[in-house]
């Protein structure tokens, strides 16, 4: 059976936030907080600003897109009292104006945050929140005062990210192979854009709700994907639910209902279909290089099969035993 954790390991290193690149961003990113600071001291006399990084730069799960535009994402959470609440519009505003000059590009006013673009292929996103009270230590965190995301459409919506990231790291404590899968999962959908997959959070929750370790990160990815079908896919399995909940605020929204249509569902269902097919049939070859293209087809063309060294003694056996493992069926 061909052997490819050593790949996938590569893999890993080649899709990773590099140390230097985790620097820029964050020096980037503290900039930012330094201007929008300075606007509130001294032009909002009745409001304070603090932070919260979020989303995969906070966690340590991003990876370098094929694109190679990295997004970082970092919570602008406003204090003040009820009666001083800005409309969405009107926080945005405030964010846009103190950050609008960081750049020589253009500073864009989206509609749950503000984003700073940068030339140096990677831009910024300010999701900004309101919070009545501050419990004055480092995260401000209260369950009780659940932050409001400044939505332009659709005004104030319950939203907390911190919880999530307090959630995903208590989950992933010690375990550095499911961060590692959760970056392949995310390196697929990337290769795989045209579909419309499931967003990053969704894979998260989902690898953290069925990983299953393993010595190795090819098995373990493979496992965990027949983990998650079995889970969701309620058409190979009656027992199934199409769903994913967020596991913090709010408890009850189904993710997957973004990706329920019947044309999402069904491509969604399908490659996670193709890429097990894929994924045991690159298990039991005997050619790493075979095996190695197998896996490249679902994770791209930085997977990095040419480094891959073939054990021809093993390889040699493998010419008195029949080939069973192809079949008629792509994937």
């Amino acid at each position: 059976m061909a052997n490819l954790h050593d790949t996938f390991m590569e893999f890993n290193d080649i899709i990773y936030l590099s140390p230097q690149k985790k620097s820029e961003l964050r020096t980037s990113r503290n900039s930012i907080r330094d201007d929008i600071t300075k606007y509130f001291n001294e032009k909002r006399d009745k409001h304070t600003v603090k932070y919260k990084g979020q989303g995969s730069f906070s966690t340590n799960t991003c990876i370098l897109p094929i694109s190679g535009e990295y997004d970082v994402d970092d919570g602008v959470y406003i204090f003040g009292k009820e009666e001083d609440r800005p409309t969405p519009q009107t926080a945005h505003n405030w964010i846009y104006e103190a950050v609008k000059d960081r750049t020589n590009q253009d500073t864009i006013d989206k509609n749950t945050c503000v984003r700073v673009q940068y030339a140096r292929n990677y831009h910024v996103d300010l999701p900004i929140y309101y919070k009545t009270t501050d419990t004055k230590d480092e995260y401000f965190f209260d369950s009780e005062d659940i932050p409001e995301l400044a939505h332009k459409d659709k005004g104030w919506i319950e939203s907390d990210p911190y919880a999530f990231r307090k959630w995903f790291i208590n989950e992933a404590r010690g375990k550095d192979q499911l961060k590692r899968i959760i970056r392949y999962l995310k390196a697929w959908t990337d290769n795989k854009s045209y579909l419309n997959l499931p967003s990053g959070m969704v894979f998260t929750i989902l690898a953290v709700e069925h990983f299953t370790s393993m010595d190795r990160d090819d098995e373990a990815l493979l496992k965990t994907l027949e983990n998650i079908q079995e889970a969701i896919d309620d058409v190979k399995f009656w027992s199934a639910s199409y769903s994913c909940y967020r596991p913090t605020v709010n408890t009850t929204e189904n993710l997957m209902d973004k990706y329920a249509s019947e044309t999402r569902k069904k491509n969604f269902l399908e490659a996670l279909d193709n890429f097990i097919i894929s994924g045991k049939q690159a298990l039991e070859l005997k050619s790493r290089k075979d095996a190695c293209a197998k896996w490249q087809r679902h994770l791209g063309s930085r997977f990095p099969c040419a480094n891959i060294v073939e054990d021809d003694e093993q390889l040699a056996k493998s010419f008195v035993v029949p080939d069973v493992i192809r079949d008629n069926k792509s994937a």
